[in-house]
């Protein structure tokens, strides 16, 4: 309590040193909305949390986003410690007409997780994990990282399906389906997710579960942030202590014989193996490496994985580990600027093959095709049981560029534009939570059948949209 005292005492200093007025982003044409500081200063007395302002010390570290692409500029950082700080400014943002984006992890490929001008909603100080051993159910708050659920359960021998990236948080990866390393055994994040508490955008605090609103429950696993804002989740469990898992990376070249191999290994593949591809481009050329993850027995793991280790790859980093070391390191990704889409095809065809080889040749630099199949149980479930849509065997191509130099942008979106336009004869469906762009087309491929249930379900929850920044589902 002390601590929440000073923090207080410091952010009302630095409220009292605002001088004038706080300018909220409008559209282009529109006048210019001004918030009194005295306002602010209100808000702030409220919060359990810290209110940050372009005044406050710590604003540009806090306003960094995961994709260095895009340079935000919030007029208000509320970094919530308690469901009712979201209540709040849920409040204040709407009765004094500001967007708000809602932060996690702040991975968000669009994003989407800040604005300029308005309100963003951080929940990184909510990241407290609890694990009951006994019933195998994590109880996690919303702005938990992958990483601390997954410390959290491995001190039992337990684990979930999160992302392979240790820093990317554990709501917006659930809300939007969540793939990861476990997927093909156990299913997707939200197929484990057992209850969520959310403050909805009229504050009202909810718990969605099979018995509780179950229609919002049913949205929000694959739905994204659409219809609330989630303050805790809770999460089954399954027990994954040691996996064999690591990289096969190939010398460059041969790239067509490589993903013809990769994706007859995965046609075979059991649940228990995950597998990933990506072709990435080095100074000789394109090159094709593997992420592996087994977990079950790792005798069988390694006689699954000859025909694979018989096409020679140069570098074999596949060995047993701790699943938390594993699914920490298999894929690190840092923060740089980045665009990235993604496209969805029933498999990896001749064509779709060929199409990746000719792109990756003519590529620039610090490019990737990342090919994650979907099988075994996330595609057991039914299309109709959750909004998440992806739900047959299929492959989702993420194709990315970055750059440090802001000059190579336009060459870096042009490509990634390019790649995804030549393979969309090929497409059925988009991942939500890997589009570094969004538009009501996009969102309505992404679910599909489901939208229709979506936009009611939207309309019912937050009728007048508040809660728009995201891959947005419009209330219908």
């Amino acid at each position: 309590m002390a601590q929440i005292t000073r923090r207080v005492v410091l952010q009302r200093a630095a409220l009292a040193a605002v001088a004038g007025t706080l300018q909220k982003h409008v559209a282009d044409g529109e006048p210019a909305v001004l918030l009194d500081p005295a306002a602010v200063r209100a808000l702030a007395s409220k919060l359990t949390g810290q209110l940050i302002t372009p005044a406050t010390p710590e604003y540009e570290s806090a306003r960094l986003l995961f994709n260095r692409a895009f340079d935000r500029h919030p007029a208000l950082i509320v970094r919530c410690a308690v469901a009712s700080d979201i209540a709040r400014t849920l409040e204040f943002a709407q009765r004094h007409d500001l967007r708000i984006a809602v932060r996690g992890g702040g991975h968000n490929r669009a994003g989407l997780s800040s604005c300029d001008g308005g309100v963003v909603l951080d929940t990184a100080m909510m990241n407290r994990v609890v694990v009951d051993a006994v019933t195998r159910v994590a109880h996690a708050q919303a702005g938990a990282l992958t990483v601390h659920l997954d410390a959290a359960s491995q001190r039992h021998g337990l684990a979930t399906t999160l992302a392979g990236c240790p820093t990317v948080g554990i709501a917006g990866l659930t809300l939007g389906g969540g793939e990861g390393l476990l997927m093909s055994k156990y299913g997707a994040a939200c197929d484990n997710l057992i209850s969520a508490q959310l403050v909805t955008a009229d504050g009202r605090h909810l718990t969605a579960s099979h018995n509780t609103h179950s229609d919002l429950f049913w949205a929000i696993r694959g739905g994204g942030g659409n219809f609330g804002v989630v303050t805790d989740l809770e999460y089954r469990l399954h027990a994954v202590h040691e996996v064999l898992a690591g990289t096969l990376i190939y010398p460059v070249g041969r790239i067509p014989e490589l993903l013809q191999s990769f994706a007859r290994f995965v046609a075979a593949a059991p649940d228990e193996m995950n597998v990933v591809g990506q072709v990435v481009l080095t100074e000789n050329g394109p090159r094709f490496q593997m992420l592996v993850c087994h977990c079950g027995d790792p005798l069988r793991g390694d006689e699954l994985l000859k025909p694979l280790r018989a096409m020679a790859p140069f570098e074999d980093t596949i060995r047993i580990q701790p699943y938390l070391q594993a699914n920490a390191t298999i894929n690190p990704a840092s923060a740089a600027a980045h665009f990235q889409t993604n496209l969805v095809v029933p498999a990896l065809t001749d064509d779709v093959i060929a199409l990746i080889t000719s792109a990756s040749s003519q590529a620039p630099s610090n490019t990737r095709v990342f090919m994650v199949p979907l099988y075994g149980a996330i595609t057991r479930v039914g299309l109709s049981d959750t909004a998440f849509a992806l739900r047959k065997p299929c492959c989702e191509l993420d194709i990315m560029a970055s750059w440090s130099d802001p000059r190579d942008r336009s060459r870096a979106v042009e490509w990634v534009t390019a790649v995804r336009d030549s393979l969309r004869p090929f497409a059925q469906g988009i991942y939500v939570n890997q589009l570094g762009e969004t538009s009501d087309e996009l969102v309505r491929a992404a679910y599909g059948a489901n939208y229709a249930r979506l936009a009611a379900i939207k309309k019912k929850y937050d009728p007048a949209n508040a809660l728009r920044l995201n891959q947005n589902i419009t209330p219908g």
